[in-house]
């Protein structure tokens, strides 16, 4: 039997422990990580004694309850063992589909159950259990030109799980759009993620002055690029020595790179040549407001 409940009614423990049992965990369903992304304005499906969970964020239009996506949240959806079925996961579609839902992203290992007419949208992953020189040889000509060609002498890459600095640029160099950014909204994200200690900022610095920096979650075997920021103007693409940085430090390992994709063609241009596959996001809607 599937229940809907509060957060308040929550079970937290149980739902952690189904969280971190699944198949499929994602850190964006951290009854933290959601408690802080959505001012606790969130409620879950649950199936019997917390066998699979949905975790369902809300808000409230002219007192009318709906269902929408975060933001910094990529993927939610159902979260579930190796022995979750379709019947299962279907009871659980039809619950979702007799809600009012702006919109909705499930996760990737979510896809298989639906039709294939779902609306989607993209995300890029790179496996990291790879042989580097081979990667690196079979890497697009302009991405292996400035691997080879290097950071300038008086730049060098430090790693840090407290530093901030990437709100910092984002703040100061990106003011015409700071209304997309949703600082005021990321800093308390970044604050709790860096007091558990599964954040990691990679940063650049030329003569001890940040001139770009990138976020990413330790999400179990995910680390995912939640923003990633730089100097404007820049003749050099900062970005491709931090994903490097990245890879060559999580070789191996049994990590995968997620790049969180963009519909952006530069940006998922960029991703794609650092040989990242393509995967889908299925996204649900109803008729809004």
């Amino acid at each position: 039997m599937i229940k809907q409940i509060t957060r308040e009614k929550l079970e937290v423990e149980k739902y952690t422990a189904c969280l971190h049992r699944a198949v499929n965990y994602r850190i964006y369903a951290e009854s933290w990580y959601l408690d802080t992304v959505t001012n606790q304005q969130w409620d879950c499906l649950v199936l019997n004694d917390y066998e699979a969970i949905m975790p369902i964020p809300y808000r409230k239009k002219m007192g009318i309850k709906y269902i929408a996506q975060p933001l910094y949240c990529q993927q939610l959806g159902i979260f579930h063992s190796e022995t979750f079925n379709q019947q299962q996961f279907d009871a659980f579609y039809a619950r979702l589909r007799s809600k009012l839902v702006k919109n909705y992203q499930m996760n990737e290992e979510n896809l298989i159950f639906l039709s294939p007419a779902i609306s989607t949208k993209i995300n890029q992953v790179l496996d990291l259990s790879l042989d580097y020189t081979k990667f690196r040889s079979g890497l697009r000509k302009n991405r292996k030109q400035e691997l080879q060609k290097g950071l300038p002498q008086d730049h060098q890459i430090i790693s840090s799980m407290t530093d901030q600095f990437f709100i910092d640029l984002l703040s100061k160099e990106y003011k015409s759009i700071q209304d997309q950014l949703y600082l005021k909204q990321l800093q308390p994200l970044v604050d709790i993620i860096q007091s558990k200690a599964l954040g990691i900022t990679i940063s650049i610095l030329k003569e001890n002055e940040v001139v770009a920096s990138s976020f990413y979650l330790k999400s179990g075997q995910r680390l995912i690029q939640l923003c990633n920021s730089k100097k404007q103007n820049s003749s050099i693409n900062y970005n491709t020595f931090i994903v490097d940085y990245m890879i060559r430090n999580y070789l191996n390992q049994s990590k995968i790179l997620d790049f969180e994709g963009s519909s952006i063609k530069g940006v998922n241009e960029f991703n794609a040549s650092f040989r990242a596959s393509t995967v889908q996001i299925p996204i649900f809607k109803t008729k809004f407001l």
